[in-house]
């Protein structure tokens, strides 16, 4: 039997990572300006009464959401700028983050009508429609934020968050401040929490049996490899 080595018995124990063990992505762009990243999840819950019985006596499951927001920092570009210049490299996965707007359309008034997600190759020549850079964020299409996380022990952890919406920015500039952040708030399908993934057979699983459509595998090996690893 092998003998157990120092880092064996760490990978063993309980791990924690940090923010700064974490490299945010959006379909596999790596997001260095990104700061923090919140999210809850709500249901509706309604109590069923009956006559006789002051207390409820079950409760009706409703609906479920996702929300949560983002804290950029602001350098000599937007908050997402470099997500959307990226966007803009032909035979690029990441293209979908492209809209289709109308030719017709002044534009600070372009509307995401379809997206590629659902219509294979480019949808130009039909309808007077073009790809387009968004001129504002919430015109987006839905992309996948992944968070993965390596510490000194070699901890791999991995969580992400499916279907993101943004429907709200803000920010603004003062002269009592040293930084400018940009804050987004945005809606959700569907939130993988964190899974520990300590092999690449388990990478690899995570990426064909959970979110394969959403490709989180790909953004994990681009931010391991944005940090060396």
């Amino acid at each position: 039997m092998p003998q157990q080595t120092l880092t064996d018995t760490f990978r063993q124990t309980y791990n924690v990572h940090s923010g700064t063990d974490m490299v945010p992505t959006i379909n596999g762009i790596v997001i260095g300006n990104l700061n923090g990243v919140s999210f809850s999840t709500t249901r509706e819950k309604s109590p069923v009464y009956t006559m006789g019985n002051v207390d409820p006596v079950a409760f009706g499951r409703g609906k479920r959401g996702h929300a949560g927001s983002l804290i950029f920092t602001n350098f000599n570009k937007e908050a997402l700028g470099e997500v959307k210049e990226k966007s803009l490299a032909k035979n690029d996965a990441s293209q979908r983050l492209l809209y289709y707007r109308k030719t017709t359309d002044v534009p600070a008034a372009g509307k995401s009508i379809l997206l590629e997600q659902t219509y294979e190759g480019d949808l130009s020549g039909l309808g007077g429609l073009e790809l387009a850079k968004a001129n504002y964020n919430d015109q987006l299409p839905p992309f996948t934020i992944t968070l993965s996380s390596m510490n000194e022990h070699g901890s791999i952890t991995v969580m992400a968050i499916l279907g993101v919406e943004l429907i709200n920015e803000g920010s603004g500039v003062s002269i009592d401040d040293i930084t400018t952040e940009t804050q987004m708030t945005f809606v959700a399908r569907a939130i993988i929490p964190w899974s520990p993934l300590d092999q690449a057979s388990q990478i690899a699983a995570f990426d064909a049996n959970v979110v394969s459509a959403n490709s989180p595998i790909a953004a994990i090996r681009s931010a391991f490899a944005a940090q060396g690893r």
